[in-house]
């Protein structure tokens, strides 16, 4: 009975945690701009290194939406900003450095983690105007950063990475089948 009781809640967990990770995997396939949203967490893989020693590249963070008035002057924060060498808006992860309030709008000063204090980040939109991180723009703060996964899920993301790997699987099953066949009488003598 006692076993039978492990068993069921062990199960139920199990499945708990696939149809978590599925959700979060349909929905980072299908809607990715709302699993913020939705989940209240996310997660980036780090591609540059504007954030090293702290976050280094490959890196994988998790970020959670906070409310407003939780965001405190340190804390790693993603937003979304206009990148002109992708020509197009992407997600940024940095440290707050200043919170400032320009006539009720709370503006984030925002800085890599080599930067000095006071040294901010120069925000610009397309049209090459300076702009300001409100809170509209941030996705959420930084609340795990795991070392290293970027790689794996680079070499997952790449079809040359993934079919080495398959093949490799491949290679590794046949060779223990080999060594594990058992030989015949035959082959004994």
């Amino acid at each position: 009975m006692k076993n039978t009781t492990y068993k069921n809640i062990k199960n139920i967990l199990f499945i708990l945690f696939v149809l978590i990770i599925s959700s979060y995997i349909l929905l980072k396939i299908f809607i990715p701009n709302k699993t913020t949203e939705i989940l209240r967490y996310n997660s980036y893989i780090v591609v540059s290194s504007s954030m090293e020693p702290d976050i280094m590249t490959n890196d994988m963070i998790i970020i959670h939406k906070v409310k407003e008035e939780n965001l405190q002057i340190r804390d790693a924060i993603t937003f979304d900003v206009y990148l002109p060498e992708l020509g197009e808006n992407s997600k940024v992860t940095h440290y707050i450095g200043d919170i400032l309030d320009n006539d009720g709008t709370i503006i984030y000063k925002t800085q890599g983690a080599t930067k000095d204090i006071g040294d901010f980040d120069n925000w610009k939109n397309a049209d090459n105007e300076d702009v300001d991180i409100t809170y509209s723009n941030i996705d959420g703060k930084v609340v795990l950063v795991i070392p290293y996964v970027g790689y794996i899920i680079n070499v997952l993301r790449n079809p040359v990475g993934l079919l080495l790997i398959f093949v490799n699987i491949g290679i590794i099953y046949l060779l223990v089948k080999v060594i594990k066949t058992p030989k015949s009488n035959n082959e004994r003598k």
